[in-house]
């Protein structure tokens, strides 16, 4: 996660700039705790859990 200005992050997946960023770190049978972060704008955060998830875009 970087901070360009106060109100702005960058996603670490896309490079979006975002007012927040989003990052699960447990789910159901996710463990990222022992990972580095990952920080998300929410199109890349909710693209990243269908495809964890084993479901397709739109679903």
């Amino acid at each position: 996660m970087t901070q360009t200005n106060k109100s702005l992050l960058v996603c670490d997946t896309c490079g979006n700039q975002a007012q927040h960023l989003r990052r699960d770190v447990v789910d159901e049978d996710y463990n990222a705790l022992s990972r580095p972060p990952m920080w998300n704008c929410d199109e890349c955060y909710e693209e990243k859990r269908r495809r964890r998830q084993g479901r397709k875009a739109g679903q």
